[in-house]
């Protein structure tokens, strides 16, 4: 039976997660989201991977979901102002609110997201330490029961993942990245 849900996308963030609830013990149910990205790629890359380490898993596909973003729709970049060039409007949101829900599906009490630092100094709204606060608030009564979140790497820069992730003995070439390039 598993403990948590880990919103998964193969890169060093979520993988790390992985890691670290096994290593507590813990048997995370990770959860792919197909929201439109035009890296499809990665969620391929991304089930083979949690297959090939007998991590229980599902995709959940979002339709109508075409928001522009570098990673989505259009794919153009820089067209809200103030945020990341990759910000997909309300994406953690949604995530969020799925995982939660299969949590409560599940029995399960934790989602974990793999929002860092530096996410939130590259100015991703739904990264920040008040964001998953409040979000928390509102879990406590949104569902029959409390499911919290938990962003346990927000206070860590990518350099740290990464080697934490070489500490696990972790390869890079099981990470991937949507962003066009290796974070």
């Amino acid at each position: 039976m598993e403990d948590l849900i880990i919103l998964y996308s193969g890169g060093a963030d979520s993988t790390l997660l992985l890691k670290m609830a096994q290593l507590m013990g813990k048997v995370p149910f990770a959860l792919m989201i197909d929201y439109g990205q035009l890296h499809k790629e990665e969620l391929k890359f991304a089930e083979r991977y949690l297959n090939k380490n007998n991590i229980p898993n599902m995709t959940v596909k979002i339709s109508g979901y075409d928001v522009n973003s570098a990673l989505t729709g259009s794919g153009e970049k820089g067209i809200y102002k103030g945020v990341d060039i990759h910000n997909v409007c309300a994406r953690n949101s949604i995530f969020l609110s799925l995982a939660a829900g299969i949590a409560e599906s599940r029995g399960l009490k934790e989602v974990w997201i793999g929002c860092n630092w530096e996410d939130r100094e590259h100015l991703f709204p739904d990264c920040y330490q008040e964001y998953i606060f409040r979000l928390n608030s509102t879990f406590e009564i949104a569902f029959s029961y409390p499911i919290k979140v938990y962003a346990p790497l927000l206070g860590l820069q990518k350099y740290m993942v990464h080697d934490m992730l070489k500490f696990y003995q972790v390869d890079e070439k099981d990470l991937y990245s949507g962003y066009g390039e290796f974070k």
